[in-house]
């Protein structure tokens, strides 16, 4: 049974998963109940396993054009105030139920395409004048190689034009690297069980990579925490190392060119996480989503900041006229905060559980994500977020012991942290049945 509350009004969110779960409590600690919507037509396994529907009054599911309107008359039962994305699979029907619903503070479904799609999004840049990477989008793997050959022989980047958390993201050297990439990701189905019929290539991006969450009320967007991301390649596949909390008033060139892409893809209420390389030309956008940024620990980043994303974007919905003036400005850091991701080199079974347990010996540990499988069972190649087989979250006020408990991790993983049989990996880290 939800918790009870007395103001009538209700919340709907589309695809609570992920962060996105933490929206329904986030609005019942404000005193509003909230409903939950299902987007079927785009379903995530990864995602699904982090549904809480204990948290919501009801729950409804979006099966297809056949079933809308009989959920427009279930969710019509209710006084919807706010209507939010909790994952990226929820962005276009958000919008979509939103101003069907007569909700006032929504993003337009016309652009919600430039707010889902990567090439759409890049196409919005362009045409507000925000400056861009080189970017096409293909249907086959000559095509991929033509373009790469005319944009000359450097590093570039194959992905999925409706996806999200790199996958599907491959790091290719040369023009036969892209032709191969391509060719694989064609026809293949993304995270979301979506087709692959066309795929991005797009110019690989030197230099530093940052995550910037935001909160946006009446088209005002407010910083509400930057982190400089460090990826490493794991074959052809870039992972993230980790992630550092920086003071977003260091990097001002980067949250004004944020700020100019959400406006420039739509984005004018809730929430958003952005992902920009500092190139020696200037910030490009790698790709930005209208939804809380994914697997964040929201414990983690109170302490190391002194404010809570997702109760900060509920704030925002509930009191516009506050985040329409500006919002309360990011502070500094109070402490210095890593994000870092467990790579697991190859794929195999498992002769053992993963130890966590010296984790919490380490001076600056604050939490742990533990997804891996047990002892007996196969433990893939870490390729994206969701093959990586845990995360931890490093706090303290001291940068030394933060890097230094970083490379204890790093350690660890070298010297037998995964104890996996030999001969037994599969092609991808992917199991056989």
């Amino acid at each position: 049974m939800p918790v009870q509350t007395m103001n009538e009004r209700v919340a709907v969110v589309v695809d609570g998963h992920s962060t996105g779960a933490l929206l329904a409590p986030a609005f019942t600690a404000y005193g509003i109940g909230s409903v939950h919507v299902e987007n079927r037509a785009e379903r995530s396994e990864a995602h699904l396993r982090t549904f809480a529907p204990e948290t919501y009054v009801a729950c409804y599911a979006y099966e297809g054009e056949g079933g809308w309107q009989e959920l427009l008359r279930a969710l019509g039962r209710h006084r919807i105030g706010w209507v939010i994305a909790g994952t990226d699979s929820g962005v276009a029907l958000a919008d979509r139920l939103a101003a069907a619903l007569g909700v006032t503070r929504h993003n337009a479904p016309a652009t919600s395409a430039a707010r889902r799609d990567k090439l759409a999004m890049q196409r919005a840049l362009a045409a507000a004048g925000v400056p861009t990477a080189w970017h096409a989008a293909v249907t086959t793997a000559a095509e991929a190689e033509e373009v790469a050959r005319r944009h000359g022989s450097g590093p570039v980047i194959v992905k999925p034009l409706r996806s999200g958390g790199t996958d599907g993201v491959v790091f290719c050297a040369d023009p036969e690297e892209v032709a191969g990439a391509a060719g694989k990701l064609l026809g293949s189905e993304s995270i979301y069980g979506e087709r692959n019929d066309a795929v991005l290539v797009q110019e690989y991006l030197q230099g530093d990579e940052y995550m910037v969450n935001c909160v946006s009320a009446a088209g005002r967007h407010t910083v509400l925490e930057v982190w400089r991301s460090v990826k490493t390649v794991v074959g052809t596949s870039p992972v993230y190392d980790y992630t550092e909390l920086v003071d977003p008033g260091s990097v001002p060139e980067i949250t004004a060119y944020v700020g100019a892409s959400l406006s420039a893809v739509g984005i004018e209420w809730g929430p958003s996480h952005t992902e920009v390389i500092r190139t020696p030309a200037g910030p490009r956008l790698v790709e930005t989503a209208a939804r809380p940024q994914g697997t964040a620990d929201l414990s983690a980043i109170t302490r190391a900041t002194g404010r809570n994303p997702v109760a900060e974007v509920v704030h925002a919905l509930l009191d516009p006229e506050l985040y329409a003036r500006g919002g309360p400005p990011a502070p500094p850091p109070q402490r210095v905060a890593r994000g870092v991701s467990f790579i697991c080199p190859r794929g195999g079974r498992l002769r053992r559980d993963l130890d966590w347990s010296p984790l919490h010996t380490l001076p600056s540990f604050h939490s742990l994500l533990a997804p891996a499988p047990k002892a007996g069972e196969y433990i893939p190649r870490t390729t994206d977020l969701f093959t990586r087989p845990g995360a931890v979250y490093l706090i303290h006020p001291d940068a030394e012991v933060v890097a230094r408990d970083h490379e204890t991790i790093r350690r660890w993983e070298r010297e037998g942290f995964y104890d996996i049989e030999e001969g037994d990996e599969r092609e991808e880290g992917a199991p056989t049945t």
